[in-house]
């Protein structure tokens, strides 16, 4: 399975950014494009996590993304799946892949046990294009990028519940018992 939209109403909470946690991108014209996630300062107190059973909310890490460029084909570091609570999506769609046999991917500098792809080394999957206020489960061990559907400048903000503690199937039997 790739991803899940889930029915699950939020509000936006009041939160205090920390600082960037980490980055994948470039600098380019003295600006940086790509994709960065920021701590939130008392994230164990945000009403987000209250989606997932307390016994496993301490295996989450919640955090703010921003987008501000096209995200090429990779799979995450340091996390399996992640729960997105969609504030801006600008009509961008995350198209999913399945890697060719025999490929090699790589690695940016930063990147852990995460992997970059180029498309003529995967097949297309699935997609989905989210809208502000819609919650997906993805399964961001599977190759995946975003893509905006328009050419309007690309702002991407979402709430992150990520997890590298269990796996996609793990995360969606844990959100039906609640």
């Amino acid at each position: 399975m790739y991803f899940k939209k889930l029915n699950i109403p939020f509000n936006l909470p009041e939160i205090k950014i920390a600082e960037i946690d980490r980055w994948y991108g470039i600098q380019l014209n003295d600006e940086f494009r790509g994709i960065c996630y920021n701590n939130i300062k008392e994230s164990e107190k945000c009403s987000l996590k209250d989606c997932i059973p307390k016994e496993y909310r301490d295996y989450f890490n919640l955090q703010l993304m921003y987008i501000n460029s096209i995200i090429f084909p990779h799979t995450d570091s340091d996390t399996s799946c992640v729960i997105n609570f969609y504030m801006h999506t600008n009509k961008c769609i995350t198209q999913f892949y399945e890697p060719k046999e025999n490929i090699k991917p790589s690695k940016m500098k930063n990147q852990t046990d995460g992997n970059i792809y180029k498309l003529e080394d995967l097949k297309m999957g699935p997609s989905f294009l989210a809208k502000p206020g819609d919650v997906y489960l993805l399964n961001v061990s599977k190759p995946h990028s975003v893509a905006p559907c328009t050419d309007d400048k690309i702002l991407r903000t979402a709430f992150c519940l990520s997890t590298n503690n269990f796996i996609f199937d793990e995360v969606e039997k844990i959100l039906a018992a609640k």
